[in-house]
């Protein structure tokens, strides 16, 4: 018979084991620092990913515009009922400092077509960023799609949205204005 004492230790002592051993994993894979994620009032993190268009775009690129980052799926139901907002917001405030980058994680053959054919088909015309190693998730630490970040113009994230929100309302509007005007 053993000793349920040396049980319940070994246990303990395996687990306390197996989290050292995870964060050593975490931190090979590049994944230290804080733990608790990017949270509003926190710098973006830099980030860069080609263009639907070919060319390299980063988060740094938009220093001095207010930007609205969108991570977003073709597949997504949310997504699709988001974009026409998004892409009235955009054509409302981009004459005056504000942008949009939507950053697609689309994977899989044909993932450039099927990205191309949702712009098309939602005539958006702001930049659309393709990620579909989903980089993204791991630099911003997102918890699915759609998931949107508001930056002031010093990139300083203002606002996280987990979830699709209606960007015609007046209170987000009026979050781009104030922004703006800063």
């Amino acid at each position: 018979m053993s000793d349920p004492s040396l049980g319940s230790g070994f246990r303990s002592a395996a687990g306390i084991a197996l989290c050292a051993a995870t964060l050593g994993g975490l931190a090979a894979l590049g994944c230290t620092g804080d733990a608790r994620g990017v949270e509003v009032g926190d710098q973006v993190p830099e980030y860069s990913a080609p263009s639907l268009t070919g060319e390299e775009v980063a988060f740094a690129d938009h220093l001095g515009e207010v930007v609205l980052i969108n991570v977003w799926a073709t597949w997504c139901g949310p997504c699709r009922v988001e974009m026409p907002p998004i892409q009235n917001i955009y054509s409302r405030f981009n004459e005056q400092g504000f942008t949009v980058l939507a950053v697609s994680i689309d994977t899989g053959p044909g993932y450039r077509e099927k990205v191309d054919e949702f712009v098309r088909e939602f005539e958006l015309d702001f930049p659309i960023l393709l990620d579909p190693e989903s980089r993204i998730g791991r630099v911003l630490q997102t918890v699915g799609v759609p998931e949107t970040f508001v930056l002031d113009r010093e990139g300083r994230i203002i606002k996280r949205l987990i979830g699709a929100t209606d960007w015609d309302s007046e209170a987000n509007q009026a979050l781009i204005r104030e922004l703006l005007r800063m």
